[in-house]
């Protein structure tokens, strides 16, 4: 789920992004208020997210839009003025860990900020050699600053990292004409605002460890599911001992196999309920006919052989490798369909009481309630 997330987060917004260059010229206009609303709101949910890489790239823009709004006269065409924009949103999408606000780097970033907003007042003297380069092509600069962050991009990690991206494709779409500058202006305001947006579902509904949905989502859909869904509740046979045995890092790595595993069973989707239990919701269907795609689970999961890293060859036998012996895991599930007039919790309970039945039997086994 996480990684589909990930992939609408880029897709989408470069689609629209390329769109623009074949829309009619200003067929459709935002008042510079509701633009600037927009861009405020964005920087506002990027710092409760603590995304502090869109917090600074955001800065500018409402610089300039605040200053279309009161009259401040930023002009961002000054000498230097769109170098030092394109500087900043630069050196900002080079980082990604989270520091104090107070942090040197973000002390400089700042700095910059402060460097763009007297460049665009004019109001920092600038020698008359220096202006011969004023006018220096940035077009291909531009590229560079757009495409080298992106070797970094595997230490984003969360989704709305990539809303401090979007502004710097802004310029390089406005520094090649790429379309006009009211849709740019739009797309600037609205892409940052998706990925955060992503980003808040993200944070509400997916399992961070294993990337699946979590509880709460779980528990959102069952307010809308229908009248004939069914419920298996499935529990890591004696998941304790992997973390006693081995540690809990590969008590987190069974834990992803599992969730990788049940999240392929026919028909269903895999929720993270809480620990070590997982929860598989069919919208529609019996329990005769569910029951053989939950057994095809259950063995695959069992025919499944994890290799953890950390089970490599011992360092003090180092010349006489060899071969880890891999983990298998196994699962009990219960399974519980719901029935006329029965509540959502009357249906997890009945799941749960069948799950502790297959418990009794033996483990790695499914149970249906009756």
């Amino acid at each position: 789920m996480h990684q589909r997330l990930m992939l609408l987060n880029i897709l989408l917004p470069i689609a629209c992004f390329v769109l623009l260059g074949f829309l009619p010229q200003d067929i459709f206009l935002l008042p510079d208020f509701v633009l600037l609303a927009l861009v405020v709101f964005t920087l506002g949910r990027a710092y409760l997210l603590v995304q502090q890489q869109v917090v600074f790239s955001a800065l500018p823009i409402v610089a300039l839009w605040v200053s279309d709004e009161w009259q401040l006269n930023l002009d961002l065409f000054a000498p230097f003025a769109i170098n030092c924009f394109l500087f900043h949103l630069w050196f900002v999408n080079l980082q990604w860990e989270k520091k104090p606000w107070l942090h040197w780097l973000h002390l400089l970033n700042l700095i910059i900020t402060a460097l763009f907003v007297g460049l665009a007042l004019r109001v920092i003297p600038i020698s008359a050699s220096l202006l011969d380069y004023a006018e220096w092509p940035l077009e291909w600069v531009s590229l560079f600053c757009l495409l080298s962050p992106l070797l970094f991009v595997y230490k984003w990690q969360r989704t709305g990292r990539w809303a401090s991206y979007w502004p710097l494709l802004t310029v390089v779409g406005f520094l090649f004409e790429w379309s006009s500058d009211n849709y740019l202006y739009i797309w600037t305001a609205l892409a940052p605002l998706f990925s955060l947006s992503l980003d808040a579902y993200i944070l509400a509904y997916v399992d961070e460890l294993t990337g699946i949905l979590g509880r709460r989502a779980l528990m959102f859909k069952l307010k809308t599911a229908g009248k004939h869904y069914c419920l298996v509740m499935v529990d890591v046979d004696h998941f304790k001992l992997f973390n006693d045995k081995h540690g809990h890092q590969v008590g987190d790595d069974v834990l992803k196999v599992v969730a990788k595993l049940i999240g392929k069973t026919s028909g269903a989707v895999a929720y993270r309920y809480g620990g070590e239990e997982f929860i598989l919701m069919f919208p529609k269907g019996q329990a005769l006919e569910l029951a053989p795609h939950i057994q095809a689970t259950r063995e695959r999961l069992a025919a499944y052989e994890l290799y953890p890293k950390g089970l490599t060859r011992d360092k003090k036998k180092r010349g006489k490798g060899r071969v880890p012996k891999p983990l298998h895991i196994t699962a009990s599930f219960g399974m519980a369909c719901h029935k006329s007039g029965e509540s959502v919790s009357a249906v997890i309970e009945r799941a749960d009481k069948a799950l502790y039945q297959a418990k009794s039997n033996g483990r790695n086994c499914l149970v249906v309630a009756k």
